[in-house]
């Protein structure tokens, strides 16, 4: 099968707002797994996938997110440029349901090209909920095309969709009949191309868009075009003001008569249900403060007492059984700190029911079933008054997970069980001394070094951030933390939306780098890549830092935390006056408060996973590789690795006040951060950092160089010279923090035991 093109394989398109489902809809196509979160931006570059269709064979394009087809961001001049540019056979409109206006305005926008197009009315479910009734057969005959509903993320109307597909139809502009009798309709009658739309991108200054679509018609109608751009162009008259204004009518038509508004299904006031889980989730949020502040203030917390009494009674059972001091003791009940069992199996179902379930188990259930919840919960997180005590509670309770149930419990039974008394023992049992032994399993070992750090330590890390960060981005809450933040942007010289990358961050820095994308000008794409680059941790290496801190106290998070975050809001303060500009206007839509769902969850969690051992696992054995070798070279008795060690040790050891070990970390953390962190935790964990050089030196990697891929990308986004120029600030700025925070930790005998 041939397309009109001339291409045996079709091309189809996807086009939307942001946040409607574009992504998930193109897995629902194509099988291929795209990030899929609630707010908007995820997609920051083109995913391209395969279709199979009786026998036809399509690529499906899936496109940033636009608010419309006149450009005003860089995310919507490449969706424009591979309509043009691609000249796809389908064009398929994800849309939200909830918001027809802002569909029928890309749905007239698209109509234009005169391509065969499909809309997609996603999460209708959602919109009926909110008792909006939309008549999409109405729709249908306005523009001649098909209209499917779909509720993409169950799968609902994959059917429908995969019909239209196979028999798509052109659709018509509804927007000559909303101008009939305008000179300027009348006049561009007949031009088979988005004329209307280039003059709206000449009046934004997109005027190769609009050379674009000239240069492809024929004579006669080029010349209309031209004649019109051009009398825009000499200021005779505001054609584009005029498009506009025909646009806006069809949309108010059009509104009016294909929404309805109906009683909502939910009829919720004065539910004992929701009452009951109000109270619960109060309950549940007391328990959980009364567990943090136990930790701070040295009193017994119910986490404490029942951890105690349950452990010790297994510990007698499983001793008078026989199997005291075994391996089923160390995972049950994992370490005896005075009396206290800590990291194993038991303790840490006691602590997930004590202090997470209880707070997030009530929280989900009035997520999904009360929906003035909701829309309550949206407020008070946006508010600066409540949002802020939300922030830190939302902070903390990923401080439990991530930095006590991954880097504490799950790092002691990967590390200190499995690779500790199995892995690492059965190698070195098997192979005889020599070259091969001391390479897998020797002080620098591919496996007692390179695999125990990336799978013992880091991990267990990575997993359980990746899972609470999913949680976060499908609940909703980022794009309100971004509304929350716009103030504290507003100092370093960015604004609201500059949080979606810095949060991104969190999760990969590589990745984040890419989003600054969907900032508007070229002035905040440096600032905030400068930010991430600076100190905003990746998940690997933020996971590893808070199962360190979690060895010591609070207070060492605390510090750590503050001055990464000061040293932020002074750089990004005195770079914004430096470039100059001011931040552009802050426009965003705000996705509703979902409870995440399991299998969105599930799968995000497992693709990074997949990304982090195909990407991190190689670079930590290579890394491992280099300090093997640097270690098994000598030069005049001493080997290299010692030699580099002597050479930054008026550094290391001088400024920072840190063991000689801790040169070959940060060495290795331009490889990847993490290796570095992971790094810090071994020697953390081996007694050879105290609690001020644990705080001085989490500082220092946090603010050192962005690992290589990151760096790789900065050169993609913004040079080679802007990027060594940025790498050549990071390093001494990173050191004389370090260098100050030690003299001050020593000067007044800060301790953090």
């Amino acid at each position: 099968m041939v397309s009109e093109s001339g291409r045996s394989t079709k091309t189809v398109v996807l086009v939307g707002n942001p946040n409607v489902g574009k992504s998930v809809i193109f897995r629902l196509l194509t099988g291929n797994y795209v990030l899929v979160s609630n707010f908007p931006g995820t997609t920051v570059e083109v995913s391209r996938g395969k279709l199979q269709l009786n026998g036809a064979s399509y690529e499906v394009i899936d496109t940033p997110g636009v608010n419309s087809l006149v450009p005003q961001s860089e995310d919507e001049r490449v969706t424009c440029e591979i309509l043009l540019k691609e000249k796809p056979d389908l064009i398929i409109q994800v849309a939200d349901a909830k918001n027809l206006r802002r569909t029928l305005l890309i749905t007239s926008q698209l109509a234009e090209f005169g391509i065969p197009m499909i809309l997609v009315l996603n999460m209708i479910d959602e919109a009926e909920e909110r008792g909006i009734e939309i008549d999409s057969k109405r729709i249908a005959e306005l523009f001649s095309i098909s209209v499917v509903e779909t509720v993409a993320i169950y799968s609902r109307g994959r059917r429908q969709l995969l019909n239209a597909i196979q028999a798509p139809s052109c659709p018509r502009n509804p927007l000559r009949e909303s101008g009939a009798g305008s000179r300027l309709i009348e006049s561009l009658d007949g031009i088979g191309a988005p004329a209307l739309l280039s003059i709206e991108w000449m009046a934004e200054g997109n005027g190769d868009l609009a050379q674009a679509i000239i240069s492809s018609l024929s004579p006669e109608a080029s010349s209309k075009l031209g004649n019109w751009i051009g009398s825009y162009s000499n200021g005779r008259r505001n054609p584009a003001r005029e498009v506009a204004e025909i646009r806006s009518r069809l949309l108010d038509t059009s509104v009016a008569s294909f929404k309805k508004k109906r009683k909502s299904r939910f009829t919720e006031e004065g539910s004992w249900s929701r009452k009951i889980l109000l109270w619960l989730l109060a309950g549940g949020t007391l328990l959980f403060l009364w567990n943090e502040a136990g930790g701070l203030f040295n009193i017994r917390t119910p986490f404490e007492v029942v951890s105690r009494a349950v452990s010790g009674r297994l510990d007698r059972l499983l001793t008078d059984a026989g199997l005291g001091g075994g391996i089923l003791q160390s995972v049950l009940l994992g370490k005896n700190d005075g009396g206290r069992y800590e990291y194993g199996i038991i303790p840490e179902v006691i602590h997930f029911l004590l202090l997470i379930a209880p707070v997030i188990i009530p929280l989900g259930m009035l997520i999904s079933r009360s929906r003035t919840f909701v829309y309550e919960l949206g407020i008070l997180t946006r508010r600066a008054l409540t949002g802020i005590p939300i922030l830190i509670g939302v902070l903390l309770l990923l401080y439990e997970f991530v930095g006590y149930t991954g880097a504490q419990t799950l790092v002691a039974l990967f590390e200190d069980i499995l690779f500790g008394e199995y892995v690492v023992p059965l190698v070195r049992s098997i192979l005889p001394a020599g070259f091969i032994s001391e390479l897998l399993a020797g002080e620098y070992g591919l496996i007692s070094m390179g695999l125990t750090y990336a799978i013992g330590i880091v991990l267990p890390v990575v997993g359980t951030f990746f899972i609470a960060f999913s949680l976060l981005e499908d609940s909703g809450y980022l794009p309100r933390l971004s509304i929350l933040s716009d103030r504290l942007m507003r100092i370093m010289g960015l604004n609201g939306k500059a949080v979606l990358p810095m949060v991104l961050g969190f999760g990969c820095g590589t990745m984040a780098t890419m989003s600054t994308r969907i900032l508007s000008s070229k002035r905040e794409r440096l600032i905030a890549i400068l930010l991430l680059a600076l100190g905003i941790p990746c998940s690997a290496q933020l996971g590893v830092m808070l199962g360190i801190a979690a060895g010591f106290s609070q207070k060492a998070t605390l510090t750590v935390i503050g001055v990464v975050a000061s040293q932020l809001v002074l750089v990004g303060f005195i770079s914004s006056r430096l470039i100059g500009g001011r931040p552009s206007e802050f426009i965003f839509e705000i996705p509703p408060i979902r409870r995440p769902q399991f299998k969105n969850v599930a799968l995000k969690t497992w693709y990074r996973l997949q990304w982090y051992l195909k990407e991190a696992v190689p670079l930590f054995l290579l890394g491992t590789l280099v300090l093997f070798v640097l270690d098994a070279l000598h030069f005049n008795g001493l080997s290299f690795l010692k030699w580099f060690e002597r050479g930054v040790a008026p550094i290391i050891s001088g400024l920072l006040d840190l063991p000689s070990e801790a040169a070959g970390i940060f060495l290795l953390g331009f490889l990847r951060r993490d290796y570095g962190a992971a790094g810090l935790y071994d020697l953390a964990r081996n007694g050879l950092l105290n609690g001020q050089q644990v705080v001085v030196s989490m500082v220092v990697i946090t603010l050192f160089v962005p690992c290589l891929a990151s760096f790789l990308m900065i050169i993609k986004e913004q040079g080679l010279k802007r990027a060594l120029a940025i790498a050549g600030f990071i390093v001494p700025f990173a050191l004389l923090v370090g260098y100050v925070l030690n003299l001050v930790l020593r000067t007044f005998n800060i301790q953090f035991t």
